[in-house]
């Protein structure tokens, strides 16, 4: 057969199998859907990938916006650009004030980073990292930004970050926190009761413990009683790991400390022999009270404000320069939890006094309310009808007028003198007054630059007019609280001054003396400006909890009777029976007076300076012009 290769063939073989063709078009379908499968994956992946790239470019955009934020805040405090600082911050008031904390501006000095962004609602939170200064160590934080009107506003937190509250329950007594702490509460739980044997040994207070601590979401304070206050370590410190930091911990150790051991508070205060007897005999009555706590009352004369801040609190008056260098504790939330304090026992117009952008900074102790006396003996030589208790600003110029007369160059007499500037105070606030309310305080309006101007022009027509006022600009302010006594030694009369109520019996030795309100309108009684004096606490007062329980003290304690400071508290001038000492001819005018009458208060001190005074008289500056000249506050402690 050799190599035949024998070929059968099969007559069907031209004819598919069955089932061939099902299979081909499986096949087809296979390759149909593998296609698509591929294209919608590669879709799939690109669209993620789009995602992605716009989730990141998102982010990074707000963690810029954040960034931008931060940066500008920076060059705000170190150029001392109070207005646009706070243009960047939140509406609250707490928050704005705890801006001004030196550890708070020390943060924002520092070159801050933002990490991270997470929008939620209408909230950003946002990872900072910092480094400070004196260690080179990085820490980091949470923080809280709310666009509002095309603006990133830096804001105290977001309730929806920290979840509920919770306690726990321990040896020492209760720790408070939030849900979003509870990773660390039993570290810091074990932290607290560290602290409590290593200090009790050496001395803890014996009615110290059990102790409530609260880590809290903001930098509130507290006065309660055998309570603490912690800002969280997402607020304080973190470290690089997420974990709470040395700072943390140690302004934790800190705040214990100073709650379980004694403390001695240096108290500065004017060296007046006075002064200095009524601020020893309470801090005696204090220290008796609170054997925990030492006062050293320490005089000091004619201080700077580096020389005020060397001591944990004083008496001196307070002033917007001081505030904004931020080297006053802000004490609202001391006010406000303290159930042994009772602000609703200070007289409305006083404790306003005290307050400064929404909070209160110094704590009210009294209020000297000037009056007007005037020389009877001219009156009745000008056959004119003495003042009225309610009279108006129209008719003081008549009476000045006609009962100075007549003006003898070599003994001149004036009709009216106000060594200071109560006068253009009680002015402008009588300004065009619409108020609808019996007493002023109740709907007081604010200090308007139209009412500023209107007194500098009403000052501005009388200074320096034959028989009308005396221009002072150019004797020193330290001599015109004498003015009117030299005056008088000199043989030399005025009718109509203003003058402290401590002066009454002095002045009635020198002529016949009436005694007088500020005036008003035909529509309104007039508005006497309130001199209000109380105490501060320094940022730098190395516990703070226990000066507050100092200046709690002193409101109560009464001003000694000679000076007639007006106590803060009408409990307390009920008690030391402040009003009805008084004498009858300054008792009455003061008791009509007092419910309209409006404290000069910490923003306005900038008003009415002698540099604007003198601008106007001088006619270096219109009214227009000198209302414009207040002087610039240095934020920050920074000069611009």
């Amino acid at each position: 057969m050799g190599n035949q290769f024998h070929w059968q063939v099969d007559e069907n073989d031209n004819e598919p199998a069955i089932g061939d063709e099902e299979k081909r078009r499986h096949g087809r379908n296979r390759r149909f859907w593998f296609v698509i499968f591929f294209i919608l994956a590669f879709i799939l992946i690109g669209a993620w990938g789009a995602v992605r790239w716009q989730l990141h470019r998102a982010q990074e955009s707000l963690r810029q916006q954040v960034q931008a934020a931060l940066e500008l805040e920076q060059t705000a405090v170190y150029n001392g650009d109070g207005d646009l600082f706070f243009s960047l911050q939140g509406p609250d008031p707490a928050w704005w004030a705890a801006q001004l904390h030196p550890h708070n501006l020390a943060r924002t000095r520092a070159s801050r980073q933002v990490t991270n962004v997470e929008a939620v609602g209408e909230m950003f939170w946002a990872n900072i990292t910092w480094t400070a200064d004196e260690s080179g160590q990085g820490y980091q934080q949470v923080a809280f930004f709310q666009p509002v009107n095309g603006r990133l506003l830096h804001t105290a937190t977001d309730p929806a970050y920290w979840g509920r509250n919770f306690r726990l329950e321990t040896a020492w007594g209760r720790l408070d926190y939030m849900e979003v702490d509870t990773p660390w509460v039993e570290e810091i739980a074990a932290f607290v009761a560290a602290v409590i044997a290593e200090t009790c040994p050496a001395g803890c207070l014996p009615d110290a413990l059990p102790l409530t601590l609260a880590v809290t979401p903001d930098g509130s304070d507290t006065a309660v009683p055998h309570r603490l206050h912690i800002p969280s370590p997402r607020l304080l410190a973190l470290d690089a790991a997420g974990q709470p930091a040395a700072p943390f911990w140690d302004e934790l150790r800190h705040r214990l400390q100073l709650y379980l051991t004694p403390t001695t508070i240096r108290f500065a205060v004017p060296p007046e022999i006075a002064q200095m007897a009524d601020y020893e005999a309470a801090a005696q009555a204090f220290m008796a009270a609170h054997p925990h706590i030492t006062v050293e009352i320490m005089p000091l004369a004619d201080p700077t404000s580096a020389d005020l801040l060397a001591y944990d609190g004083a008496a001196f008056p307070l002033t917007e320069a001081l505030l904004a260098s931020g080297q006053i504790l802000d004490l609202t939330d001391y006010a406000r939890s303290d159930p042994d304090f009772a602000p609703a026992d200070f007289y409305e117009q006083i404790w306003q006094g005290g307050e400064w952008h929404g909070r209160t900074w110094f704590l009210p102790y009294a209020a000297e309310m000037p009056v007007l006396f005037y020389d009877k003996a001219a009156y009745l030589a000008a056959q004119y009808p003495e003042p009225s208790l309610r009279w108006t600003w129209t008719e003081l110029l008549q009476d000045m007028i006609i009962t100075a007369r007549p003006y003898v160059a070599d003994r001149p007499s004036w009709g009216f003198v106000d060594p200071g500037n109560d006068a253009l105070f009680s002015f402008a606030y009588s300004w065009e007054n619409d108020c609808h309310e019996p007493a002023v305080i109740r709907c007081e309006q604010p200090l308007t630059e139209t009412a500023v101007i209107a007194a500098f022009v009403w000052y501005a027509g009388l200074a320096g007019e034959p028989g009308q006022m005396p221009d002072l600009t150019e004797i020193p302010a330290r001599e015109r609280e004498n003015l009117l006594i030299n005056w008088q030694s000199a043989r030399r009369r005025t009718v109509i001054w203003v003058d402290s109520p401590r002066r009454y019996e002095f002045q009635r030795l020198l002529a016949p003396l009436g005694v007088t309100l500020f005036p008003g309108s035909n529509q309104f009684d007039g508005v006497t400006p309130l001199h209000i004096s109380g105490h501060f606490i320094s940022q730098q007062a190395e516990n703070p909890r226990a000066v507050w329980e100092w200046l709690r003290f002193l409101s109560f304690w009464p001003p000694r009777a000679r000076f007639r400071l007006i106590p803060a508290r009408p409990s307390v001038a009920e008690s030391s029976r402040f009003w009805q000492t008084l004498p009858r001819e300054l008792g009455n005018p003061m008791r009509i007076a007092f419910p309209f009458a409006r404290p000069i208060k910490l923003a306005e001190q900038r008003f009415f300076t002698e540099e604007q005074v003198t601008a106007v008289l001088s006619g270096a500056a219109t009214p227009e012009q000198a209302a414009q000249l207040i002087p610039a506050l240095e934020w920050f402690g920074v000069s611009r």
